[in-house]
């Protein structure tokens, strides 16, 4: 039987952050925090196939909202979570893994407006795990705070450690031809009124990493070019829709093939045209001799 905390009397209760730690994630209340995931565990199961021995990455696990649910499911498989809030993936360690050794997080420097750190930029960043390492994804409230080449990175490096036939779920705001014509409504949360680049719209110029819009070509593209195929898409509520799962829009994506090779850098195409010119040269001789 598959069980999810829910009642005070469930051991997984006390995997409850204290309320400062709830508050930096969006979710101050306790019934809130527990609530919100076990509705993600449940799109997990329902939608996304997840099974109890995937081995499980979750980009962005702030203080275990996702991973919570999960120590009670994921009885022969594992999970890993990193983020770059120190005092968050301390709670975890300190909290969750002792009662959980097959849970690890990490803690990694990353530079971001939104969320702090000051370490490498996004758009250069390597997920600290090998290719293939995993069988599912999850990138909760991580594009929804990033721009363009962040995404495209991240998207890339999601694709790098999943395996053939992994699934990644991922949290966007979703510009189609509906939202763009819902969010003008009074019911809508977010306008997204200000036009950053590449089609990318945004909450607030001072803080453009707080809110990021992108059109939904885009980021089937996007995920596409890294061989993460779209399965399906979750429309949310942000934007004045009823009935939604979530507030924001949930893709979930597999991975059809291997990622395509980056393309060389102009130190490596240097290199190259410097081996072939060597080999004429050296031809040549051979020739001349």
């Amino acid at each position: 039987m598959i069980s999810t905390p829910e009642t005070e009397d469930d051991p997984s209760r006390r995997l409850l952050p204290p309320v400062h730690l709830r508050k930096i994630v969006g979710t101050a209340s306790a019934g809130a925090y527990i609530a919100a995931g076990n509705s993600f565990f449940s799109i997990f199961r329902r939608y996304a196939g997840l099974k109890p021995s995937d081995r499980v990455l979750e980009v962005g696990c702030g203080c275990g909202r996702m991973a919570r649910p999960l120590t009670r499911y994921l009885e022969s498989g594992s999970y890993d979570g990193f983020d770059v809030m120190p005092e968050l993936v301390a709670w975890c360690v300190e909290n969750i893994t002792p009662r959980h050794a097959n849970f690890r997080f990490a803690r990694v420097d990353v530079a971001n407006t939104f969320y702090g750190g000051g370490g490498a930029s996004a758009a250069q960043f390597r997920f600290p795990h090998e290719d293939g390492a995993f069988d599912f994804t999850i990138l909760k409230s991580v594009f929804t705070h990033m721009l363009m080449d962040d995404f495209a990175r991240y998207a890339g490096e999601t694709a790098r450690t999943l395996k053939p036939g992994g699934t990644a779920v991922m949290t966007f705001f979703l510009l189609n031809e509906e939202s763009r014509r819902m969010k003008e409504a009074p019911r809508s949360k977010l306008k997204f009124p200000y036009f950053h680049s590449r089609g990318v719209l945004i909450e607030d110029p001072a803080r453009p990493e707080g809110a990021v819009a992108y059109p939904e070509q885009t980021v089937r593209a996007v995920l596409n070019g890294c061989g993460l195929e779209v399965q399906q898409i979750l429309f949310g509520s942000w934007c004045g829709r009823e009935r939604a799962v979530s507030g924001q829009d949930i893709v979930i994506a597999r991975k059809t093939r291997a990622a395509p090779e980056p393309p060389p850098s102009a130190r490596d195409r240097i290199r190259r045209v410097v081996r072939l010119i060597k080999r004429r040269w050296l031809s040549w001789k051979a020739r001349a001799a």
